[in-house]
Formats: C-alpha cells, structure tokens, sequence
C-alpha cells in the first residue's frame, strides 16, 4: 500500500530538512500545513476563518522551500484543515499555486457545499475533502456536484470497512480517488489499508511516520514499513494483535 507522510511543521529551512528526510526514507508523497504558525491556534475553534498577508506570505515561502529541496518528482499535498473563510481559502490556495500542488485539503468547513463551490471555482489547485464527511450519503453531493478532486473518508468517523468500500464503489462511479484519512492510530491505518487493497481508484493512505514508536507500541507485529509502503501480514483479520498490556 503506498503512503503519504508528513514532514515537522515549522519555518522555511526546518521544513524543507524534514521533507528531505521523509524522501530518502523513500516516502513519494507529503502533506503539511504551510499556514500553521498563524492558524494553528484555531484549529479546533475556528474564529472568523481570516489569514493575514504576512501569514499567506509565510505559507508560500514554506512551500517554496519545500519544492526545492524535494524537487519536482514529490508529490507536495496541503491541509488547510477547514481554517478558512471562502476570500482567505481562495487566497491561499493562489499563493501556492505555483509549486505544482497534489491537492489543497478541507479549504473550508465542510457544513457549506456553496463555500465549497466557490473556491473550487476560483483556484487551479485540485481539491481533497471528506475526513468530516459520514457515510456514502454525505460524499454523495459532492461527488455528484463535482466539487473535489480526491475524497478522504476516515475509516473509524465514517462506520468502518464496509462503508469506506461502498464510499469508494461510489467514488469510482466518479473517477474520483480516494485516500483514507487515516493518521489517528494504528488500527485506523491498518484497517483502511486493508479496505484499499480491493479498491481500484485508491491513490494513497495517509501516515505519520514521526509517530511510528507510538503506533508499533500498541501492536504486535510492527508495522512493515519500506520506502514509503505499507506491507500488511497474511494473518486472519486484520492480521495484527493489541498490545493491551500498553494500553
């Protein structure tokens, strides 16, 4: 199963280390939030959705420095993580622009598909959506309005294997991919990248590979991780155990 990971937050040159990192492990394909020093605060209360020039500004060279110590072969994917008002997403995703994005991800909260529809209208970065969204009836209109370009169902949010794969037959209907939001855990991980071995149109699964100690403590065997893909054991099941004395 090929993954994506995520280099360290942080400025220009922090960033642009930790990419280069992640590449030599062999990851083909990262995704951070270049606008968190600014908007990081808001995460999980988001206020008015404003970001200020100096914060757009500071986003861009993050990523600039990114693309160039990557070069143009890595895939550079944004979470935008719902932040933003439709003027700031718009702003944002034009800022980035030139460094030949994968996606800009939930540029806006993802209760308005009119918002939605207002920045996929305005911007030349595809869009990803889906980690909030819960069963194949809330991905059905965004799908059949055309308002993104991957989806990215959470595997334990959204009611687990069998909605994910009838989220994805749905998405295949489309010739929209779809890339599990899958970073909470191990088992999260673990059962979406059984889910999209069966699935066709599935692009990649998402991992944070910084916390791999965190992850291989609560599982037996650990995760058989190689240049950048996930190898899953021929076990019954899921094929791993808990570790429930950790826990």
């Amino acid at each position: 199963i090929p993954l994506y990971t995520h280099p360290q937050y942080g400025p220009p040159e922090a960033a642009a280390e930790s990419s280069r990192e992640q590449v030599a492990e062999g990851y083909k394909a990262l995704k951070t939030d270049p606008f968190w020093e600014e908007m990081g605060k808001y995460h999980t209360a988001r206020m008015n959705g404003y970001i200020s020039p100096k914060g757009v500004r500071r986003g861009a060279e993050i990523i600039a420095a990114i693309r160039e110590a990557v070069g143009p072969d890595i895939e550079i994917l944004i979470d935008a993580h719902g932040h933003y008002d439709v003027a700031s997403a718009i702003r944002c995703a034009k800022a980035l622009e030139p460094f030949d994005l994968t996606w800009f991800e939930e540029p806006v909260q993802p209760e308005s598909l009119e918002a939605l529809r207002q920045v996929r209208e305005s911007v030349g970065i595809p869009l990803c959506v889906g980690e909030r969204l819960y069963t194949r009836f809330g991905f059905f209109p965004v799908l059949s309005q055309g308002l993104t370009d991957y989806i990215m169902p959470d595997i334990v949010w959204t009611g687990g294997i069998t909605e994910t794969r009838k989220i994805a037959n749905l998405a295949e209907v489309f010739h929209i991919p779809v890339t599990p939001h899958d970073a909470n855990g191990p088992l999260n991980i673990i059962a979406g990248a059984h889910t999209m071995m069966s699935v066709p149109n599935f692009y990649r699964l998402e991992m944070i590979s910084g916390w791999m100690d965190n992850y291989n403590a609560c599982i037996e065997p650990k995760l058989d991780i190689r240049d950048g893909y996930l190898h899953l054991p021929e076990k019954p099941g899921l094929g791993f155990e808990l570790n429930k004395d950790f826990l």
